[in-house]
């Protein structure tokens, strides 16, 4: 058996996903897969969809190998003995899972039956909807009971996954999802970075980063923007991403009159540029699906401040008052009034962003979640004992 020079065999890893489009589960699984020691953990990307999507296809092109179309119909019977053949053929020490409904339904099954040693699943999501919510989150907590581990994104999304999907607690990992912070130092000034966006050099910018779905509610954050218009005129407030509800939102805007002062920037890679243009980042968000925000530690490692709903384990980066606000779920008003109290105290505001970048230097660091995970993996694979029986629970 090939070992390194410490002696220690190769962890061999497939990664099970649907499809890999732009979202912070799938923009985490990139990130580990750049910062992975893959000479001591190999992996391999195994997608049920036809399409990679545009996480997918960065990731083939980082030379990790892809196997596609495993059951591109969203109801497969035959998945799991495709998914069986695939998984024995490459005789995986770990399986990977992305918290993909389909990922469980026909993964764990297939890795039990191909005897996969170890089986993780890696969770962002909190109370998702589902159609046929009960049936899926009853077959959820059976398939989840036939799992070694799952991993949180946070301490309170573990105690959730205990609570909700019956989990025991002895097999949750917190393993916090972590960002670069070197790839959010500026590279361009200020006022270069609003030059780009049609932005004024001098006014005061909040803006926010999120799909355009309906679960993010930019509609309250186009109301408390024109609460902050009707005190400063000059403000300026920037929509990053793109979505079905795009059209939508730009009427709401109209609506509003608050159109001439946004910008709607679309799906973005260059994401420093744009927050180096903000002075204050915002979440809307509900309290579905909402976890532990990619997009709000991008934020914080850029030197933000943010202003934030009090949804998922937001308030385990979101510190009140040193790292930047927690304000009520579809408050348009307590949005506003700590938009233009950042704003209005550039000192406060500068403090904040700096806490915030400590913190995720710090804490939140795609450094410290990739150590974690090659742990996790290292440890799994040594773990004793025999394999669990297939969906015994």
């Amino acid at each position: 058996m090939r070992t390194d020079a410490a002696g220690r065999r190769p962890v061999s890893i497939t990664i099970l996903a649907d499809t890999l489009t732009v979202g912070g589960a799938e923009q985490l699984l990139m990130e580990l897969l750049r910062g992975l020691d893959r000479a001591r953990f190999p992996a391999r990307l195994c997608l049920l969809s036809d399409e990679p999507g545009m996480i997918g296809e960065e990731i083939m092109g980082m030379g990790i190998a892809c196997t596609r179309a495993v059951a591109p119909a969203r109801f497969d019977l035959r998945a799991v003995p495709r998914l069986r053949r695939i998984f024995s053929e490459q005789k995986p020490d770990i399986l990977l899972l992305i918290n993909h409904r389909n990922c469980l339904f026909y993964g764990i099954p297939a890795g039990r039956l191909a005897r996969v040693p170890r089986i993780i699943n890696w969770q962002n999501e909190t109370w998702r909807p589902y159609s046929l919510h009960r049936l899926t989150m009853t077959c959820r907590r059976v398939l989840l009971g036939c799992v070694d581990t799952v991993v949180a994104a946070a301490r309170g999304h573990a105690d959730y996954i205990a609570e909700t999907e019956g989990v025991a607690r002895a097999n949750i990992e917190v393993i916090y999802n972590g960002v670069d912070p070197e790839r959010f130092r500026p590279e361009i000034s200020r006022a270069a970075a609003r030059r780009q966006l049609g932005i004024p050099p001098e006014s005061p910018v909040a803006g926010i980063v999120a799909a355009l779905r309906p679960d993010k509610a930019h509609e309250i954050f186009l109301q408390a923007a024109a609460l902050v218009l009707a005190r400063m005129p000059d403000a300026r407030f920037i929509i990053a991403g793109d979505g079905p509800r795009r059209a939508v939102l730009e009427e709401r805007a109209r609506s509003l009159g608050i159109s001439h002062a946004l910008c709607w920037t679309g799906f973005r890679r260059d994401m420093p540029d744009v927050l180096q243009s903000m002075d204050v980042f915002c979440l809307s968000s509900r309290p579905r699906q909402e976890t532990f925000s990619v997009a709000a530690l991008e934020a914080m490692a850029a030197g933000l401040p943010v202003v934030c709903t009090r949804v998922g384990f937001m308030h385990e980066m979101v510190f009140e008052g040193r790292t930047g606000f927690l304000v009520p779920v579809d408050d348009p008003q307590a949005l506003a009034e700590a938009v233009s109290t950042l704003f209005l105290d550039r000192e406060l505001r500068t403090a904040m962003g700096r806490n915030a970048r400590a913190l995720v230097e710090d804490s939140f660091s795609l450094q410290h979640m990739v150590r974690c995970f090659e742990e996790l993996f290292s440890r799994s694979a040594r773990a004793p004992g025999p394999r669990r029986p297939a969906c015994a629970g």
